[in-house]
């Protein structure tokens, strides 16, 4: 059994989880984003950017 066999399945568990738990991982992630994004500083434009790509994906 190759290594790809073992991951022929990895994407469609991400998928499923996806669809169970996506809303509840992006609510946390906004949480976060309000809790700490002060600390961030000059990075917080970039950190952003990317959690919203993130939130998209998971949507």
């Amino acid at each position: 059994m190759a290594l790809g066999d073992n991951l022929g399945g990895l994407g469609d568990k991400f998928n499923e989880l996806k669809e169970q738990h996506g809303d509840q991982v992006n609510e946390h992630v906004d949480n976060l984003q309000e809790q700490h994004g002060d600390k961030l500083g000059e990075h917080q434009d970039t950190v952003d950017g990317a959690v919203d790509k993130g939130q998209e994906f998971l949507r």
